[in-house]
């Protein structure tokens, strides 16, 4: 009992002293590089939202072309494919009892396999695209605020109310950006000379 709160308060003094100044320093910074610069050329609170939507969906790009994500995924189904076919040559053996052991033996590999890929591709996923996400929202709500409990601040009005809506909020102009950043981002790669598309988003 006494090591678990030890532990406890390690962990909240960690996260106070360190975690905490670490992200509002990076916040900080981050406002300085890119939002100043912006609100000097007098660019809209929406734009400006929509610019940082549109470059978080670059660096998603670029940090799945650093992790080389097409590569890992392409080798895994080759690999994957030469396993499948080699138990389908199972069959060739005469006795029944040992093909039927083989056959469990190779199912189980290929099972561990594709799970093993699965978990990976998992841990790709929220590297590449939902902790981008989460970091860059955080400190854009810093920056302009949360609004109300119960609503957001529109930063970009609609007229006629589609919808109902009174316009776009941060969030919803942060994702609608970023997702149209990795439409054109996929679209470009699936048309680009010497490359077949890509299969795994």
């Amino acid at each position: 009992m006494v090591r678990m709160d030890y532990l406890i308060r390690l962990l909240d003094q960690l996260y106070e002293n360190w975690l905490i100044p670490l992200f509002t320093t990076l916040a900080e910074g981050l406002t300085l590089v890119f939002l100043t610069p912006l609100s000097w050329l007098h660019v809209p609170a929406w734009g400006q939202v929509f610019l940082v939507g549109v470059m978080t969906g670059c660096f998603s790009l670029w940090l799945r072309h650093l992790l080389r994500v097409e590569e890992k995924v392409r080798r895994f189904q080759e690999l994957f494919a030469e396993k499948r076919r080699r138990q389908q040559d199972l069959q060739l053996i005469a006795d029944k009892y040992s093909r039927a052991a083989l056959y469990e033996l190779t199912d189980e590999e290929l099972n561990d396999d594709f799970n093993t890929y699965l978990a990976h591709h998992y841990a790709r996923y929220v590297t590449i695209y939902m902790l981008p996400i989460f970091l860059v929202l955080a400190w854009l709500s810093r920056v302009f605020g949360a609004g109300t409990e119960n609503s957001a601040p529109v930063l970009l009005p609609l007229p006629g109310l589609p919808f109902g809506m009174e316009g776009l909020n941060m969030t919803a102009l942060f994702l609608l950006a970023y997702l149209l950043t990795l439409v054109v981002g996929f679209r470009m790669a699936a048309i680009a000379p010497g490359r077949n598309g890509d299969k795994d988003r």
